[in-house]
């Protein structure tokens, strides 16, 4: 045999040797993303879903903000996203999946409760006096997309570093140590 008699011939079995620096700059660059999509969703809130207009030359009757449509749930998703950056830079490991999953909530509420309503005709309250009433999306549903899509994207590279930060070759081991 021609193993040696204490560790590894080699570095190989040690995992990919990285500078600590990327590490960081990465966590640094993810919470950062989720900080934004956080900022998106709060921006969504405040702006408008849809407009009503009615005629051929789409006179606007009505204006509805994204909030005021669902009940201003994204603002509940973007302050727990904000708590679990914030707890994920701690380095709580639930932090990252549970990001991923208010990122998905988001998309779901923007795309099951709002979408619709963007696209509505026949069931608005001014479709009753005007035979052409019918909703445009506004900036609202573009930027609870783009906020929900960041938390989601964020989420799952958190879950992804934090397994790679952990790694032996992160941290020096004792036998590398001098001895002296």
């Amino acid at each position: 045999m021609s193993a040696s008699a204490r560790g590894t011939a080699s570095d190989y079995s040690k995992g990919v040797l990285l500078p600590r620096g990327v590490f960081r700059r990465r966590r640094a660059l993810l919470a950062g993303l989720a900080l934004v999509g956080a900022l998106l969703l709060v921006a969504a809130e405040l702006s408008p879903l849809y407009t009503v207009v009615v005629g051929a030359l789409q006179t606007p009757r009505r204006s509805v903000s994204a909030g005021s449509n669902h009940g201003y749930a994204l603002l509940l998703v973007a302050a727990v996203s904000v708590a679990m950056t914030v707890a994920w830079l701690r380095r709580a490991a639930v932090a990252g999946p549970m990001l991923g999953l208010l990122g998905a909530t988001a998309l779901v509420i923007a795309l099951a409760v709002d979408l619709p309503d963007t696209r509505a005709e026949g069931r608005l309250p001014e479709s009753l006096a005007y035979s052409q009433a019918r909703a445009i999306a506004g900036r609202g549903l573009t930027l609870e997309l783009a906020g929900g899509a960041a938390l989601a994207l964020c989420g799952l590279g958190m879950t992804v570093t934090a397994g790679r930060a952990v790694s032996p070759a992160a941290r020096p081991s004792r036998r590398d140590a001098p001895e002296g």
